[in-house]
């Protein structure tokens, strides 16, 4: 069974916290989120949450570009991007968030050590160790390999699995009409590594970035994809 969460951007008087790799630019919470139950019928509760600073700096300090213009985005990468390191605590929640600019997904890793992560356009994305592929929605596969354990893998500390083999954390219908993000798929655990799959809308300038929210016990692997390109 899986913990989803799907982030959703506020009402106007809210943007002023919301709207933001490497290690912490903007908030991977910052919008509204909503936790979807795995059955078929989804019970949602919805939640508001503010961590990252919203203007692309680590610290808030406004040194960054500005969020609303779009700046941001501007040096993201079509290329791969990759993190060294590896971290044995387990992925618990997967969320999503719409930006101005640009779609986020957030990977909740409920520990604090440094994860490294390989973040990078493919063909098409595959189950790790079986290489079965997993389609997605829209024109480009964007595979997030996370160098940590999952949720009911061996030695995470719990029996519940993160999620089903090929499951959508969000329903592609919801997705729709999102600026870049189509699809977040489960693609599996295997030999000290989770692979997710991520549709995007065509090849778009993307970055990715750890953050540790020290309140919540949590590293956080941010994969933010723009809603244009460069």
């Amino acid at each position: 069974m899986r913990k989803a969460t799907v982030v959703w951007l506020a009402a106007a008087t809210l943007l002023l916290t919301s709207c933001g790799g490497t290690t912490g630019p903007e908030s991977p919470d910052g919008t509204d989120a909503a936790d979807t139950a795995p059955d078929s019928s989804p019970t949602v509760t919805v939640t508001q949450t503010t961590t990252v600073p919203a203007d692309g700096t680590p610290d808030g300090s406004g040194n960054g570009a500005d969020a609303s213009s779009c700046e941001v985005t501007e040096d993201w990468t079509l290329l791969p991007d990759v993190k060294p390191g590896s971290s044995g605590d387990p992925i618990r929640e997967v969320r999503t968030g719409r930006h101005d600019c640009f779609d986020r997904v957030v990977f909740d890793i409920h520990g604090t050590d440094e994860v490294g992560f390989d973040v990078q356009y493919q063909p098409e994305v595959r189950q790790p160790g079986s290489g079965r592929p997993m389609p997605v929605a829209g024109d480009a596969a964007l595979r997030v390999i996370v160098r940590s354990s999952a949720q009911g893998a061996p030695g995470s500390g719990s029996e519940e699995p993160l999620a089903a083999m090929g499951e959508h954390f969000v329903p592609e219908s919801e997705l729709a009409d999102w600026g870049a993000l189509r699809s977040v798929r489960y693609a599996g655990w295997f030999e000290g590594q989770v692979t997710f799959a991520l549709g995007v809308r065509e090849e778009l300038p993307f970055r990715a970035f750890t953050w540790l929210n020290e309140d919540r016990g949590v590293r956080e692997v941010v994969v933010d994809i723009a809603h244009d390109p460069n």
